[in-house]
């Protein structure tokens, strides 16, 4: 499930990703927040927390995300990713050079630190 980040820099959005992600709450939430953000700015800012229970995405999800994905792959400005070290910062290590965005990856206890770097 996600919950929503309140306190964030102007024009941001956040989510904390907890145990595992289903279809319907990436729809209602993730979604639907990325795109009321796009009516209201050209691009979006994101932070992005895996938290310490987030176990993944329901496998159905996969595909619609990469879809999704691909959909708006340009109308991102900054993505700011907060994980302890594992397979989810691996991964966006692996795709940070394919993103036109500019992506950073913090750890858990630098979460203050990615707000700022959000608002820069």
């Amino acid at each position: 499930m996600f919950r929503a980040i309140e306190d964030l820099p102007n024009g941001a959005v956040g989510f904390e990703a907890h145990g595992r992600v289903t279809d319907a709450d990436r729809h209602s939430v993730l979604e639907q927040t990325i795109e009321w953000a796009l009516e209201t700015n050209e691009k979006v800012r994101l932070l992005y927390v895996a938290a310490p229970d987030f176990i993944g995405y329901e496998h159905s999800d996969l595909y619609d995300d990469v879809i999704f994905g691909s959909r708006h792959f340009h109308d991102f400005e900054r993505i700011a990713f907060v994980a302890d070290e594992g397979p989810y910062t691996r991964s966006v290590e692996a795709i940070d050079g394919l993103m036109p965005a500019k992506v950073r990856i913090f750890s858990t206890d630098e979460i203050g630190a990615a707000k700022e770097w959000l608002a820069a």
